[in-house]
């Protein structure tokens, strides 16, 4: 029955948000994401059967995985923001650097853990820059509202703000690692290697969907109609110096913000978009009042049957 299922789902819920209260650090405002239960007492049911009676529990350091889905489950603006703070002023992030690390330091826990345990610190899953969680964790300060806090990071996390020396590769190529500041050899802090594919590909262009478009650019309103809305999230310095920022949309269409002065599309002083021009599949002129492109266009758009979007922001 519909009510049973949802006393199920209650209950489990209860359960889960029990659990997320206890794996907080209080002090430190950031989340365990794995504890180690040692069986301290036990007693023998069987011949070669034994039931635990009671644990001992201890808690593995952090982990970036825990905040990046902390942040994802924040239920406020005011509450990512607390945890973002927090993470930045704890273990997991490396001041020199200027990155995130995988894991805090983890020379407290037996081998018993995982693979992570055996690698050097900075290197690989221990306490290295794991670049598809760090982008996991930065996509989800974007997804949280945290915008200034997204860009203050931006320029030192992302790979083609890289230093190229630094960094030992082509900035135009992502790795499955970055050295921390955590390993011994100081001459490798920062230089990337890859052990294996990275999926940390599949996080930069969401990233820089949400950045060039907003959280939901397609949408039906309330007539079911696909409408198109345009609500960048860039800083004014991403900008050339005309005031222009380009980007191909859906791979073939080239949409142009025209900006002159330079300003933020975010924030208390943002500017948005108030004029968007382009010409429709049949080569009319459109031009609209709004940062919402309605139907027939949105299809047109989709269809990729528009080439080119100039958007005039204010």
């Amino acid at each position: 029955k519909t009510g049973d299922l949802k006393n199920i789902l209650d209950n489990a819920l209860e359960k889960i948000n029990l659990g997320l209260h206890k794996a907080l650090d209080k002090k430190k405002n950031i989340y365990y994401a794995y504890f180690i239960n040692e069986v301290a007492e036990y007693e023998v049911i069987k011949e070669h059967f034994v039931k635990p009676t009671k644990f001992i529990q201890k808690k593995v350091p952090f982990f970036l995985e825990g905040q990046m889905h902390a942040l994802r489950m924040s239920e406020s603006i005011k509450e990512a923001e607390t945890l973002y703070k927090a993470t930045k002023l704890s273990q997991l992030y490396d001041k020199k650097l200027k990155m995130y690390k995988v894991t805090a330091p983890l020379n407290s826990m037996p081998e018993e853990i995982g693979r992570c345990r055996v690698f050097s610190p900075g290197w690989l899953e221990n306490e290295s820059i794991w670049l598809h969680m760090e982008y996991k964790y930065l996509l989800e300060l974007l997804k949280a509202g945290l915008y200034e806090e997204f860009y203050q990071d931006f320029k030192n996390a992302l790979i083609p703000f890289q230093k190229p020396q630094r960094y030992g590769r082509s900035i135009l190529e992502n790795s499955s690692f970055l050295v921390s500041s955590a390993f011994p050899d100081k001459n490798l802090h920062g230089n990337g290697f890859v052990a294996r594919l990275t999926g940390a590909t599949a996080e930069f262009l969401q990233i820089w969907l949400i950045m060039n478009l907003g959280k939901e650019p397609f949408f039906l309103n309330g007539k079911k109609e696909l409408n198109l809305r345009l609500e960048p999230i860039l800083p004014g310095w991403l900008f050339d110096r005309k005031g222009k920022y380009s980007f191909n949309f859906l791979s073939e269409i080239l949409v142009t913000y025209h900006n002159p002065k330079r300003k933020d599309t975010f924030g208390k002083v943002a500017v948005k978009p108030k004029k968007i021009v382009f010409n429709d599949r049949d080569g009319n002129l459109a031009e609209l009042s709004t940062n919402i492109i309605p139907s027939p266009y949105a299809e047109q758009i989709r269809a990729r049957q528009v080439k080119r979007i100039d958007v005039y922001l204010d």
